[in-house]
């Protein structure tokens, strides 16, 4: 009665550190969108922007007006022209580049009030708007990747993979001990470190996964060991790790919904842009609609990459092994077994099988 009971508070601290790991603090969670943030505002303010300028620089054949100055706009040809104000990250004017430092000099109208010469902007372009999906996607990758290095109060994703490192470990000490203690969770991790290909090959054999998914929970446990220089140079391996075991599963619907969710924003953003709803001259709501459908299907294609095949179920127990789950699961075959004949025994001696005899 009291190994049964030391057995089970083995267990209960098992677990309990895995529902530690799953529970996050608000310094966590605001930290990781703050990081995210932040990183997508630098990104937007000395990547984004300056790359865009180039572009239209030397691709358009358009100089950029964004110093503040005012500049001559007309929405369609149907209108008056209008000032418009540019600005750094909001309002830019695309404009001939011949006419850039061309303009007459300040002149006095009939009221005798000065009169600034304004650039006719061809083009107006909105970066905000525009550059938001790139920004904000890669702002939110930046800090998944250095709070994987980061610990403590900012190891938000950290904290994730050695969630999932610890519930993988638990999984192949149930196929293999059945109830099972934290110092033969702690054995098998030791028996991961210090194992190298041939090892690996056979310790695969022996928990019945495929040796690519224990190779990966290898790296992973080998990520959680080490500290600095070699934890960032396998930061990588185990951020694979956690979207395989865990965000794949869980999030790959949810990933494929926005997908098509973005495709009917871009559907329908080109159908007002069809019906001239929206002017030619100022491109920046298309091409937002263009991006976030763009980073939605990159974000798609990482989640088919990095997610399980149907030859590589992962860290799942496949029947092989010595422990009490493998028992369970072999009883759970029969017993379903028994029940679809049970099932079929019923369906041929129903109404069916009565007429086909009467007939």
């Amino acid at each position: 009665m009291r190994g049964g009971f030391v057995l089970f508070s083995h267990m209960v601290t098992t677990r309990s550190r895995v529902v530690e790991l799953s529970e996050h603090s608000p310094v966590q969670v605001f930290g990781f969108v703050g990081i995210a943030l932040g990183v997508a505002t630098l990104l937007f303010m000395f990547v984004a922007s300056p790359l865009l300028e180039l572009f239209f620089e030397n691709f358009l054949r358009s100089a950029v007006v964004r110093d503040g100055s005012a500049v001559v706009y007309r929405i369609a040809e149907n209108r008056q022209d209008e000032i418009l104000v540019t600005s750094p990250y909001t309002t830019w004017a695309l404009v001939d580049p011949f006419t850039v430092g061309r303009l007459p000099s300040v002149r006095v109208d009939d009221q005798g009030t000065f009169v600034q010469p304004s650039y006719r902007a061809e083009y107006v372009f909105r970066p905000f708007i525009a550059l938001a999906p790139f920004t904000l996607v890669g702002g939110f990758a930046f800090a998944a990747l250095l709070t994987t290095l980061l610990g403590g109060p900012l190891g938000f994703l950290s904290q994730k993979i050695q969630r999932e490192v610890l519930v993988a470990l638990d999984r192949l000490a149930l196929a293999q001990f059945g109830e099972h203690t934290p110092q033969e969770v702690q054995q098998l991790q030791k028996d991961l470190l210090r194992a190298d290909v041939r090892r690996l090959h056979d310790l695969a054999d022996v928990y019945g996964v495929s040796f690519s998914d224990l190779e990966l929970l290898q790296q992973a446990v080998l990520w959680m060991e080490a500290s600095g220089a070699t934890r960032i140079r396998r930061s990588l391996v185990a951020i694979k790790f956690y979207m395989r075991e865990y965000f794949t599963d869980r999030y790959a619907n949810t990933i494929l919904g926005l997908v098509y969710m973005g495709a009917a924003v871009l559907i329908i953003v080109i159908g007002i842009r069809g019906l001239k709803f929206l002017p030619a001259t100022d491109p920046s709501v298309v091409l937002s609609a263009l991006a976030l459908e763009f980073m939605l299907l990159i974000t798609y294609a990482a989640v088919l990459m990095y997610g399980r095949t149907e030859e590589s179920p992962g860290l799942r127990i496949q029947g092989v092994g010595s422990g009490a789950a493998s028992q369970a699961a072999s009883e759970g075959d029969r017993e379903s077994e028994q029940l679809l004949r049970a099932f079929l025994a019923i369906r041929r001696s129903g109404p069916d099988r009565s007429q086909g005899e009467r007939s």
